[in-house]
Order: structure tokens, then sequence, then C-alpha cells
């Protein structure tokens, strides 16, 4: 009973950790970091590339990509809007009916030119 308590207090620290990690960020917000030019490439990267962010916001699109995957578009404008790749095929059923409205995603930031990318996305 000890080692399941004490399992229970580790996973339970580990998850405070990890969630103290993730960077919030409105998705609209998070675009505009791209889009604007205010930040250098390695100011982007160093930011953004590689860190846990949580990102809210409408999610405006699914689309096949080009690998065959389903890439959503979250924020308020399609034309500038965070591509979010999802984690796998149940995060994908878990926000295909919610098309339309806010949704939360905890993902990891991408650098890509021109627009802001996240990837390995799931739903709240």
């Amino acid at each position: 009973m000890k080692n399941a308590a004490a399992l229970l207090v580790t996973a339970a620290v580990a998850f405070d950790v990890h969630a103290a990690s993730e960077l919030r960020i409105n998705a609209a917000q998070f675009a505009a970091q791209f889009s604007s030019g205010a930040l250098s490439t390695a100011d982007l990267t160093s930011n953004y590339a590689g860190r846990r962010v949580v990102l809210t916001g409408t999610l405006l699109a699914l689309d096949e990509g080009f690998t065959g995957n389903t890439v959503g578009k979250l924020g308020d404008d399609p034309d500038q809007a965070v591509r979010v790749a999802f984690a796998d095929a149940a995060a994908v059923a878990k926000v295909r009916q919610r098309v339309g409205q806010t949704v939360i995603l905890h993902c990891v930031g991408q650098f890509s030119t021109g627009f802001a990318t996240a990837t390995a996305c799931k739903p709240d």
C-alpha cells in the first residue's frame, strides 16, 4: 500500500511539473508572433520550437495534410491561423465535432517560415 501511495504522489508531482512547464498562449497571439516580424527567426526558434505550448482558440478547420495526417487551423483568421498537427487518431476523433468551437490543445511548438505551427497536439 505504501508503494502505491508513493507512486501516486510521484505521478501527481510529475503532472504538476509538466503542466507548469507549458507555455499558455492564445492561438491568435501565437500566430501574430510569427507573422508580425516583431521577433527574429532566432527568437521565434528559441521561444517556441520544441517547447510545450497550450493553445486556446477557435478550431477553424480540419483538413488532410500532405502526408495524409489531419491538420487543423486554430485561431481567429484562417489566413493567419496556427497550423496544428495532432498526436494520433484519438486526438483527431476528439476534436472532429468541435470545428467552429473554442478548443484547448496541448502541443509542441514548431518553427516554420511564415506561419506558426504546432505538432503532437492533444485536446483537453
